[in-house]
């Protein structure tokens, strides 16, 4: 008994590998996107938060409106922790014409760019390397050798789309009147570029948050277009003043900013992270500190918030799409099973008459089903992987990527795998205990064809009597199994949805300029994952509704009908439920983006060119058009005797 039901076992298998490899697509094409998708979030979170604990970025940035006092810095370093707390200063000032006016003072400039340009100063450390907080990185030193006496070291941030691409050892000179007392000197200082860094602040290639005005605000004129970012260590220039010998001007005495770092807040904007923050900023406030100084968090860096805000935009289409292609996928894996089970009526019922268990019986299909389901979504894994290293790559666009994480993201992929592996046994296990119910002698006898019914056509005779007799034939073809005929339109409406959708999305992308470079690659990744979707859903059903008629195709190929004649007895039926699945999913699909635009917080339904609306139908007939040419050899290779004869 054993050999027996192997032997069926492997007959099936091979009867219906199509089937079997049909199951695989489906699953790989959907876990993989939804992984991917919901892996990209996790990656994007994880990788910014090493980052964030790797180069020991500041958690806190207080900026004062005036210069902070030693009692300041003191009192600070008692309440958060001596090596918690680096003082420096920012100075933000507009080059005009070679000139800038900072603290009141007109100051001229050599070389340096015009536009807005930030200075960060740090008095306590001498070279990039010296940093606790905000630990440089990519430090790129230049040969200062031949620099004027007295010129001081600068770094420049580096070279980016935003900053224009720095001249080795490059030297600019300030000249300005400063006042001391009751004296006005002249001043004239040299500076030579001394190298490159990147600033773990600022791994944003573009804008970047004006921190004069509320830094919080989402206003377009409170962002800047930064010339150029230069960092000076230890001494800002020095001059020789009447009276008072060589002055030397440090960076300590413009300290406005100072940094704090948190120790065990959490990983970077976790809930226990935020509410380390809150307790930090409740204890700052406490404090007497000169004047009311400005609290920035990591909430209000640009970089690493929007950053963040990308990440959640994509988890948001995840969660949205990821609805939709469980759907479809379980529709069409869920038909797949029990229209099997159907045409294996015979098979059962021999296992049952040899003695073999309902259950027993059963377990071969759930084995069907489970090697399926499995197959796909242990590819869909590794192909989720590749997808989120894709996405993840894609933000280069906008940033300089922080070290891609090696966390393992499960979630996403966990969640969508078992619920179509779940609903998938549990919908062959009933369809096949209803089977096993019935006796071995109904079931060897052929399924009782369902009669066909008056369609709504026929009550149009304007309409009905003008269509020739294939087509009254087809009509009541499509709707003499109802439930089929459903399925089909459901999945391909909803297939057709996800590709305008994907469209809408790449719309808005590129041509609305909305959503930055980075999320056109995801709205490529939406819209081919969609097509793809389409693609093997109509590609599915088609060869199902082949494979389940074929002794009617034979009986017509007996009775002298030419191959194209055959072909055209399925394909008509092809393209009406097509075009009707398209027809709904158009509205299916509106109603999708308008979902998609409100949980990633742009776009709109009106503003969706116009083009996008021909596009994502056109496609899908494209889809049909290409399903119908790949099967035609499948239905004009038809065995007509063993097609005939498969009930005896």
């Amino acid at each position: 008994m054993v050999k027996t039901y192997l032997k069926t076992l492997g007959r099936m298998f091979k009867r219906h590998a199509t089937r079997l490899v049909s199951i695989i697509l489906m699953v790989l094409v959907s876990i993989g996107f939804t992984a991917g998708i919901g892996m990209a979030t996790d990656k994007i979170n994880d990788s910014i938060a090493e980052y964030h604990a790797a180069q020991n970025v500041s958690d806190l940035i207080l900026l004062g409106e005036t210069p902070f006092t030693e009692e300041d810095v003191v009192v600070l370093r008692e309440a958060f922790g001596a090596e918690n707390v680096q003082t420096g200063g920012m100075l933000e000032f507009e080059v005009k014409d070679g000139k800038a006016e900072i603290s009141g003072t007109q100051i001229a400039f050599t070389n340096v760019p015009e536009g807005i340009v930030r200075v960060y100063l740090f008095d306590e450390a001498e070279t990039p390397g010296a940093l606790t907080q905000n630990k440089l990185t990519a430090v790129k030193t230049y040969d200062t050798s031949a620099a004027a006496e007295g010129a001081i070291r600068v770094y420049a941030e580096r070279a980016t789309e935003q900053f224009a691409d720095y001249e080795t050892a490059q030297t600019y000179t300030m000249s300005a009147e400063m006042a001391f007392g009751n004296f006005s000197v002249p001043i004239e200082q040299d500076y030579i570029l001394a190298g490159t860094v990147l600033d773990p602040l600022h791994m944003a290639v573009r804008d970047d948050p004006s921190y004069t005005d509320d830094p919080a605000s989402d206003d377009e004129e409170d962002m800047l277009d930064l010339a150029a970012i230069f960092y000076v260590f230890g001494d800002l220039f020095t001059a020789s003043v009447p009276f008072l010998g060589d002055y030397t001007f440090t960076a300590g005495n413009l300290r406005n900013q100072i940094e704090i770092r948190l120790t065990d807040a959490g990983a970077l904007f976790s809930r226990s992270y935020d509410d380390a923050l809150d307790e930090a900023k409740a204890r700052l406030r406490t404090l007497s500190l000169s004047g009311e100084p400005q609290i920035l968090t990591m909430h209000e860096n640009f970089s690493f918030a929007s950053f963040k805000e990308y990440g959640e935009k994509i988890a948001a289409i995840g969660y949205v799409l990821m609805v939709v292609f469980l759907f479809v996928t379980m529709l069409v894996v869920l038909s797949t099973m029990t229209r099997l089970l159907d045409e294996e009526r015979g098979q059962i019922a021999c296992l049952l008459t040899l003695g073999y268990s309902p259950a027993r019986v059963v377990f071969k299909y759930l084995l069907f089903a489970l090697i399926g389901t499995l197959i796909g979504g242990v590819g869909a894994y590794f192909l989720g992987l590749g997808l989120a290293r894709i996405v993840y790559i894609n933000f280069e666009w906008n940033y300089t990527l922080p070290p891609y994480s090696n966390n393992v993201a499960m979630i996403f992929y966990s969640i969508t795998c078992s619920v179509i592996l779940v609903a998938t046994l549990a919908a062959t296990a009933i369809a096949g205990a209803r089977l096993t119910r019935k006796q071995p002698a109904e079931l060897l006898r052929p399924k009782v064809p369902k009669a066909g019914k008056t369609v709504f056509l026929e009550r149009i005779p304007l309409v009905w009597n003008r269509l020739s007799f294939k087509y009254k034939s087809t009509m009541r073809n499509v709707l003499r199994f109802f439930v089929r005929f459903l399925m089909t339109v459901v999945s391909v409406a909803c297939s057709t949805a996800l590709v305008l959708a994907g469209l809408a999305v790449l719309d808005c992308c590129i041509f609305q300029e909305i959503g930055g470079a980075a999320m056109i690659g995801v709205a490529i990744i939406v819209l081919v994952f969609a097509a793809l979707l389409n693609f093997v859903v109509i590609y599915t059903l088609t060869n199902i509704n082949i494979s389940e008629r074929e002794r009617e195709l034979a009986t017509l190929m007996v009775l002298g009908y030419y191959d194209g004649e055959v072909a055209g007895y399925i394909y008509r039926e092809i393209y009406i439920t097509s075009a009707i699945g398209i027809l709904f999913g158009l509205p299916l699909g509106c109603l999708l983006c308008l979902f998609v635009f409100k949980v990633m917080n742009f776009g709109s339904i009106p503003g969706i060119s116009w083009f996008v609306w021909v596009l994502a139908p056109i496609l899908s007939v494209v889809f049909t058009i290409l399903v119908t040419l790949m099967l035609r050899r499948k239905i004009t290779k038809i065995d007509m005797n063993n097609s005939l004869k498969a009930i005896e």
